[in-house]
């Protein structure tokens, strides 16, 4: 068996763990590709929705991003009684044709002949024409045009809110049943190109963290920047290394300082935008446009506003860097995580405690406050986390779960979390 020293089993480690997350993770070129994408455009300007990518507004708070209200469905006028079997009920629904009444229809009448024992059928067909009940014809052009015509505007209007409100759901829904392994982003900057390799691009070029609020029993949902920051920031990775403008990330994020991490920011966010686009291709045009973009991609790139709410599968980005820092670390012969120490089994080799005392155990004597009401057991989990120097990952023997296990080593690793396995 190869002899390694404690450097090399943590660097081997590192290796292992950043290779681990690189296949695990799909390159996304466009970004119809993502599990949920709300164009912020489709919001309508109607009563109960708001968004900032149409500006801000005195009646929302600053962090408020995007707001949608549900409000109930709008009914469908009742018929005049003087209409009624003159029309189809369906052809009401038809939003896009004026419905019309129905030239002639047949009703049953007693027969005035029929007698019982008689071969007589009681009752008899007879057709009646429109044209002879002009009272009707009349009723119903009232009915059309003071209830129905306007109902169908309020409906075309409820209808706009429904849909953002139905996706906006799905959204919230498959949050709660996909956690921590998906998160929600807002997208800047809508790039789409044909690659000098030929490869399709159509994805944002800034992206800032965000959280869904749902509030059920006002129908409401809001979305907010994350609780820890949007971390306004470039995202290139679908972009080949040498399709990549030179440092061009370094320079957008130092440009993307004068936002103060908001991304409505509109003279910022969209000096960043022109910037991006000519350091790409010295041909490239931005576009100041809220409409989501249909464009096909060309060999010029061109990149558009279209903001939009995307839920997809959590970026390895962060945890790769977080990776290759601790890398630097080992290599420099500087300090690593403790916790990292003891994944690499390399603890016993080195005095951390001695050195840092920052990585020692970390006593806890005053309360824990809960969000919510908290059982025994909560409370018994947090006193061993206090009390551990670490968090033991198991997975469930024959579930075929080394990957998700793998993948949740390096999201607490990014995070800051202390690890024994």
């Amino acid at each position: 068996m190869e002899n390694l020293s404690g450097k090399q089993k943590a660097l081997r480690l590192v290796e292992y763990l950043s290779r681990l997350a690189q296949l695990r993770t799909k390159q996304v070129r466009d970004v119809t590709d993502y599990k949920r994408v709300l164009w912020l455009s489709d919001i309508p300007e109607q009563r109960g929705c708001f968004t900032q990518a149409r500006g801000r507004s005195e009646d929302y708070d600053s962090d408020i991003w995007i707001e949608v209200q549900t409000r109930p469905e709008p009914k469908l006028p009742i018929v005049p009684h003087q209409c009624e079997g003159w029309v189809e009920k369906t052809s009401l629904r038809k939003k896009n044709d004026l419905p019309e009444l129905l030239p002639e229809r047949t009703i049953e009448i007693k027969n005035p002949r029929w007698q019982e024992g008689t071969t007589q059928p009681e009752y008899v067909s007879v057709i009646k024409h429109l044209e002879d009940f002009p009272d009707v014809q009349k009723a119903w052009d009232n009915y059309l045009e003071e209830l129905w015509l306007p109902w169908v505007d309020d409906h075309n209007a409820w209808e706009s809110v429904h849909k953002v409100y139905s996706t906006l759901f799905a959204i919230y829904q498959e949050q709660l049943r996909l956690g921590e392994e998906y998160e929600l982003i807002l997208g800047l900057g809508l790039l789409t190109w044909r690659t000098p390799t030929g490869q399709h691009v159509r994805r944002h070029l800034l992206v800032s963290d965000a959280v869904l609020e749902f509030e059920a029993r006002l129908g409401k949902f809001t979305v907010r920047p994350h609780p820890e920051g949007a971390k306004l920031r470039p995202e290139l990775d679908m972009l080949s290394v040498e399709e990549q403008p030179i440092r061009a990330e370094e320079a957008v994020k130092a440009s993307l300082a004068a936002s103060r991490d908001d991304p409505w920011d509109r003279d910022c966010v969209e000096g960043v935008l022109q910037s991006l686009v000519h350091s790409i291709d010295p041909q490239g045009e931005y576009v100041d446009t809220l409409r989501r973009g249909d464009r096909h991609a060309t060999e010029k790139p061109i990149v558009e506003y279209a903001p939009a709410l995307i839920l997809r599968k959590r970026s390895a980005k962060g945890l790769t860097e977080t990776l290759q820092r601790i890398k630097e670390r080992i290599e420099n012969d500087d300090s690593i995580p403790v916790e990292f120490a003891d994944l690499a089994e390399i603890n016993d080799e080195v005095d951390w405690g001695k050195d840092h005392p920052e990585e020692q155990n970390v006593t806890f004597d005053g309360e824990i406050f809960f969000p919510k009401p908290s059982n025994e057991e909560q409370r018994r989990i947090v006193d061993k986390i206090w009390s551990a120097s670490g968090v033991l990952v198991q997975g469930p023997p024959g579930t075929g779960k080394s990957h998700t296990i793998a993948n949740l080593i390096c999201h607490l690793l990014a995070t800051g979390h202390r690890i024994l396995v």
